[in-house]
């Protein structure tokens, strides 16, 4: 059975080597790209402040921002006394990947925002309360708000954007300079248009179908601007991304309970 995964193959980790220890082929169809804003100086004056200690906490809530970081000069030092904290492994590897932080706060159970907000330490007063978060520019509120609530003063920066790459029904890859990722090989990649030229060619039950496993929201509003491919079964990895695809008037996807292979293959029925 082959799985698509509709983001970059530069993010795979332990959820698609599960996948293909468990005996799937695993491609992927990156629908959206991250990329740096086109105005760099509000992060630059942010790390500016970050190496002055102006903030007690540096947050990380993806990879990507990491990246967004490293790429305007970021090299991982934070003054002493400053944490670095992480949502989850997978934004903990790129860290210890690109920088020297090897050993970053994340919360123990649920590595997510809400976990972030269950566990996070509580806000002191004064400076050692603020707290730098850079996100994505499309991120959403509630890791923002409810840190504030907690009572950390948070200077939230928009460290990249996440742009669609399908355009007028089509994908349209082609290579943007502000890219946060090294350029997929094309070996890694589900061609759809082969794909479809396999179903023109053999229409019989037997044809081994793709599952698609939509990643997130952003690239569930591009896989409805695009369209589903025939014959594709969808799993969703969480209910956001399983919402916008339902507002999308796409209701066929299947909630993963985690972004696991566990789960994945659960679904699946194997």
């Amino acid at each position: 059975m082959r799985i698509a995964l509709t983001r970059d193959p530069a993010q795979a980790g332990p959820l698609e080597a599960g996948l293909r220890a468990a005996g799937l082929q695993v491609q992927f169809l990156p629908l959206t790209e991250q990329r740096l804003p086109e105005d760099t100086s509000a992060l630059k004056t942010a790390l500016a402040q970050l190496s002055r200690g102006e903030f007690a906490w540096l947050l990380l809530a993806s990879g990507n921002a990491v990246r967004a970081l490293c790429r305007v000069g970021w090299d991982g030092t934070v003054p002493e006394g400053v944490r670095v904290g992480v949502v989850g492994p997978g934004t903990a590897r790129v860290l210890a990947d690109l920088t020297s932080v090897t050993d970053p706060w994340m919360p123990a159970g649920e590595k997510s925002a809400a976990g972030v907000l269950a566990e996070m330490p509580a806000a002191a007063s004064g400076a050692e309360a603020s707290l730098l978060l850079p996100q994505s520019r499309q991120a959403r509120s509630e890791l923002r708000r409810g840190l504030e609530t907690g009572g950390w003063q948070v200077t939230q920066i928009g460290a990249y954007e996440t742009a669609s790459l399908v355009a007028g029904g089509r994908l349209e890859a082609g290579v943007h300079p502000l890219r946060l990722l090294p350029t997929p090989e094309p070996a890694h990649l589900l061609d759809l248009d082969r794909q479809a030229a396999d179903l023109r060619r053999d229409r019989l039950t037997h044809f081994n179908p793709t599952v698609v496993l939509v990643t997130s929201s952003s690239a569930a509003d591009a896989l409805a601007d695009l369209g589903v491919p025939e014959r594709v079964r969808l799993l969703a990895i969480g209910r956001p991304t399983a919402k916008t695809l339902g507002r999308r008037g796409i209701t066929q996807a299947h909630v993963l309970r985690e972004p696991s292979a566990a789960a994945v293959l659960a679904a699946l029925g194997r």
